[in-house]
């Protein structure tokens, strides 16, 4: 459907909306043929899109609500909508090697601004390039002032706040790994407080961000910083109360924004975590003493992060704890399941997401968040998120939740399947384990598990016993529900899915027959998989790459992707040498394959990452 608006008529604060998403969609002006009228609304929760014979109506409250009243009209749906918060955005992960591109942010910013969405913060630890600090985003595709600041505009043309997300304490491993920053370093991922040049350097941090983003907030992290003031500070200075180390330092660095005239924003989590001796952000029962309370710097604003819970008290509980802290609103960060994943985790995301927007709505919580985390390598394929994100808005926005209605514009939005979005959203396998809680059997432990050694293989029947067969029977229907959609110009990403799932099967399957045959000393079948079935795997293993570098370089710049192709090549040569090793067992050189032998009692534990799979000495 084309659309047509007129100039004279429509308000001039969203020409430049229009004319963005012209870019791509079909909306245009024209004074002649209209048929979108933009009408302005007395309350600015408000949305309605109508069609009044050929004409669609929107009434707007806020001008980035219109935009998604755009996406109603393309789509060829009304809709009534209240939209309660006046901050809804995402929260970007640039700092797992995944920088995304200034092209495929803006991208993105059409795409987010058509659902409704009007923030968006950019997260880097060090990867941006901070004058005088050549190993800041060393190798890492640091971004430019001039590169942030062509975000910057592109985002606010589409009246979308770009801010930035750092860290000012904590999670600074990146560049406290280089000798150039002992001086500011307390334990490896922590600066050292009090230190005259770490205040240097945070002023410099700072900075860069303030003459890139015309935004005047900024979030300064500081959250999981569990081991602040116990390595070199203890050194110097013996113990101190972690609050009161913690509130010094946020007062000094809330100094450098006032001087910036910049509004800080920090995670709240330190707060709760300090009450307790272990440091359990989520425990209720945990007391932050007044003096603390009092002494957090005026004009801060705290965001509560929980991207856990599928239960509506503690998210109601928690916000009404945050804001008590310090008597101001906190922001909600929730999360969309981008991290330790291959694929968006929908089932995550929906289960958490529901009860957070529900104990917002109760608690007069006007700004919302969605994390998109990229732990463990940035692998996930990203833009698998939007149909996260679509969901999350149609469910924030509207009284009852309306799968077709969010599908619908998605796939306006988008131009691909929503179901199959979904669908591929079931390479994270959820069961019900003890006590009724979900059990997460994500792709990527799977990818990331030993070919010989089989870490999470082992772990397995601590399970339910038919789990390989729950999770083989599940990939074939991935597979064969995505293969009329493989050569779509529109969704080659559901290509790069299929591969995942082609990986995972042929994984599966080898191991199961390795060990039948390894214990049986089926020689013949162990002499079929090394000369038939593990080349097939690595066949599939560097398909699986192909795909992945394609997805990688659309999206972001090319450092990071040595990441999934060292761990890729680390699996095709596993693959080489457990060939090798049943070619001697065949052989009659040996007698044995020791990592087959090994008797294991498994606990169930199902490790995320790759570090824990891919060895059992965790040095890597």
């Amino acid at each position: 459907m084309k659309l047509y608006w007129n100039p004279e008529a429509t308000p001039k604060e969203l020409h430049t909306i229009l004319n963005t998403l012209a870019e791509e969609y079909p909306v245009s002006s024209d004074s002649q043929n209209i048929n979108l009228v933009f009408e302005k609304a007395d309350s600015p929760d408000m949305l309605r899109v109508t069609k009044r014979d050929n004409t669609w109506i929107v009434l707007y409250g806020r001008d980035s609500t219109a935009a998604r009243g755009i996406a109603y009209a393309l789509s060829g749906q009304e809709a009534d909508e209240k939209i309660p918060f006046k901050t809804y955005g995402i929260l970007f992960d640039c700092s797992r090697g995944n920088m995304i591109t200034v092209k495929h942010f803006k991208h993105w910013m059409r795409r987010i601004a058509l659902m409704g969405y009007n923030s968006v913060m950019i997260y880097t630890k060090d990867a941006y390039q901070v004058s005088g600090e050549p190993y800041f985003g060393y190798m890492r595709g640091a971004y430019t002032k001039e590169e942030i600041r062509e975000m910057d505009a592109y985002a606010s043309s589409l009246k979308i706040e770009m801010s930035a997300s750092i860290q000012a304490l904590g999670h600074l491993e990146p560049i406290l790994r280089w000798s150039a920053y002992k001086e500011v370093k307390d334990t490896p991922n922590v600066l050292l407080v009090d230190e005259p040049r770490t205040y240097e350097l945070l002023e410099k941090m700072i900075t860069f961000w303030s003459e890139a983003l015309s935004s005047r907030r900024i979030h300064l992290g500081m959250d999981e910083t569990h081991d602040l003031g116990r390595g070199v500070f203890m050194d110097r200075n013996g113990y101190e109360n972690p609050f009161e180390i913690y509130n010094r330092h946020l007062g000094r660095v809330c100094q450098i924004c006032s001087k910036l005239k910049l509004k800080p924003i920090i995670w709240s989590d330190m707060y709760f975590r300090y009450a307790n001796k272990n440091q359990d952000y989520y425990d209720t029962t945990a007391q932050v003493p007044e003096t603390v309370k009092k002494a957090i710097p005026p004009g801060v604003q705290l965001s509560y992060w929980d991207y856990y819970h599928r239960d509506e008290e503690t998210y109601s509980t928690m916000l009404a704890k945050t804001e008590d802290l310090n008597g101001c609103k906190p922001i909600m960060a929730s999360g969309i399941w981008t991290w330790a994943r291959l694929w968006t985790d929908f089932e995550m995301s929906c289960a958490t997401i529901r009860p957070c927007i529900r104990a917002c709505r109760k608690a007069g919580i006007d700004e919302v968040i969605y994390t998109l985390w990229g732990d463990d390598g940035g692998c996930c394929e990203f833009d698998s998120a939007f149909a996260g994100l679509a969901w999350a808005a149609d469910f924030a926005f509207n009284t009852k939740e309306d799968e077709d209605r969010a599908g619908k514009l998605f796939e306006t939005v988008c131009g691909t399947s929503y179901r199959m979005q979904m669908v591929c959203g079931n390479l994270c396998y959820t069961y019900r384990g003890k006590e009724d809680k979900p059990v997460k059997v994500t792709a990527s432990t799977i990818l990331w598990d030993d070919p010989i050694m089989g870490i999470l293989w082992n772990e397995f029947p601590a399970h339910k016993p038919e789990l390989v067969e729950t999770l083989l029977a599940g990939y074939k229907k991935i597979m064969e529900m995505i293969e009329p959609h493989r050569e779509d110009q529109n969704a080659g990403h559901l290509n790069h899915a299929w591969n995942v799932a082609n990986v995972l099967t042929q994984k599966l399957e080898l191991r199961k027959t390795l060990i039948h045959a390894y214990e049986k000393r089926d020689f013949n079948t162990l002499e079929t998989l090394a000369e038939r079935y593990i080349p097939e795997m690595i066949d599939a293993l560097e398909g699986l790459g192909e795909t992945f570098r394609l997805q990688w370089n659309r999206s972001f710049k090319p450092f990071g992707l040595e990441l999934m192709q060292i761990r890729l090549a680390g699996q095709c040569e596993r693959y080489r040498e457990l060939a090798r090793v049943i070619e001697e067992l065949v052989n009659g050189e040996t007698d044995s394959i020791p990592a087959l032998d090994v008797k294991h009692s498994p606990s169930g534990d199902l490790y995320f990452h790759y570090h824990s799979l891919a060895t059992g000495g965790f040095f890597i």
